[in-house]
């Protein structure tokens, strides 16, 4: 069913309502089926039973009649037939009264009565025969049956959502939660709320967070000590070095030491994630592309935006997507030579598109190059600098912004990097 609806692209929102809507349309029309046939079954018994009683009536008439005067009495006082109520009193008790009649135009009179069949009928003189007898369908108690177990079903079905939609809902915020962690771990804890399972997954969710939280404090502190205890060494190498007399090797020395120092800065900043604390804004990411293919362009780089020039918004850390896509043209210009920029908008999603024309990169390594520090040496020398974070750091910017980013060779020469973001909603 969800599969329909998702093929037939309807929104979330409209299967719950869709679903309850049938349900509620199956139980009314399950209602006015057992009412329609309750009334039909009714209606046709009822007249079987009227004539079965107007039959039991006349051979009543008819016993009474043959019956010997003095033992007329006897014979009423033991009838023990259902419905029936039988005397024999000296006034006639109903209004219809019956005197030297057939027994056929009798039973043609009664075949009409309901929803009681009343008469009295004229034995002798001053001895009237009062006879009423009810006409009831026989299967009402079945229809009470069935109109209970209906309701019993009806209850099930109802109970049935409730408690499925009791299980949905956490599950729908253990997704959430699932999504926010992967984005965002200083977000707010799950609620505690549904059954006992529910309320101890959600727990249990929440203390995982707050030990990567405390996992994640303990490495950036262990960073940030490791950073400060090499800066000293560091600072006391470049005032040694002015002791030197060979200033080439000066020169070298001092580049290695300043190279160590942004190494140093890079890994401290990029464990501490910055990029993730920035506060989202409003803003053009068409704008912003173009800005920064521009900017490499008056700078004398083979740099091209062929994406659209209409305003796309969407919200998110300007300087951590300025970065991000910075990092992936400069790596497209150093290893490939040039850098073509293509923005596409989808249904549910922005791409971004990075081209080069390099030697690409092994499909065997299209993931490996997205870890820490790690280096193709086919495409990377550290003479072109960097230390082996660009794409890590892209890669953080773009999944703390709910996206991703693909490497894939292609098919004649170059690499295309497929940069996607979430549409905003």
């Amino acid at each position: 069913m969800n599969d329909l609806f998702r093929w037939l692209r309807l929104p979330p929102w409209f299967v719950g309502k869709a679903i309850v809507f049938a349900l509620a349309v199956l139980i009314i029309t399950q209602f006015i089926v057992f009412i329609t046939l309750s009334q039909r079954n009714n209606t046709a018994e009822f007249h079987v039973n009227r004539d079965i009683i107007a039959r039991q009536v006349i051979n009543l008439i008819q016993t009474i009649e043959n019956t010997p005067d003095e033992q007329q009495n006897q014979v009423v006082d033991a009838l023990n037939i259902p419905n029936f109520n039988v005397s024999i009193n000296t006034t006639a008790k109903w209004h219809k009264r019956f005197v030297n009649q057939s027994l056929w135009n009798i039973l043609l009179v009664i075949s009409e009565q309901k929803p009681s069949i009343q008469l009295s009928f004229l034995l002798s003189p001053e001895r009237w025969l009062n006879i009423e007898a009810d006409i009831e369908p026989s299967s009402w108690h079945y229809q009470l049956a069935f109109l209970l177990l209906d309701l019993l079903l009806t209850g099930v079905i109802i109970f049935s959502l409730w408690t499925i939609n009791r299980f949905t809902i956490p599950l729908h915020h253990f997704a959430e939660a699932a999504e926010r962690l992967g984005v965002d771990l200083q977000a707010e804890p799950l609620p505690i709320i549904g059954p006992m399972a529910a309320k101890s997954t959600a727990q249990a969710i929440n203390r995982m967070q707050s030990r990567l939280n405390d996992l994640l404090a303990s490495r950036t502190q262990m960073l940030a000590a490791i950073s400060h205890d090499l800066r000293t060494p560091i600072t006391r190498l470049k005032l040694r070095l002015q002791y030197l007399e060979d200033e080439h090797l000066i020169k070298k020395m001092h580049n290695d030491l300043d190279q160590m120092e942004t190494m140093i800065a890079e890994t401290l900043a990029f464990a501490h994630g910055d990029t993730r604390k920035e506060q989202r804004s409003n803003l053009d990411l068409a704008s912003l592309l173009a800005s920064i293919c521009d900017d490499y362009t008056e700078a004398k780089q083979a740099v091209c935006y062929d994406g659209t020039r209409e305003r796309v918004p969407y919200t998110g850390g300007a300087v951590a997507l300025r970065r991000m896509f910075s990092n992936i043209i400069e790596n497209a210009i150093k290893y490939g030579n040039k850098a073509e920029v293509n923005l596409n908008i989808l249904e549910n999603d922005l791409v971004v598109t990075v081209c080069d024309e390099g030697s690409g990169i092994p499909t065997h390594l299209l993931e490996q190059v997205f870890l820490p520090f790690y280096r193709a040496e086919n495409s990377r020398s550290r003479d072109t600098g960097g230390i082996g974070l660009g794409l890590a750091v892209a890669r953080d910017i773009a999944r703390a912004h709910g996206g991703d980013i693909i490497l894939s060779n292609r098919a004649l020469r170059g690499l295309n990097v497929t940069i996607t973001l979430p549409r905003p909603r």
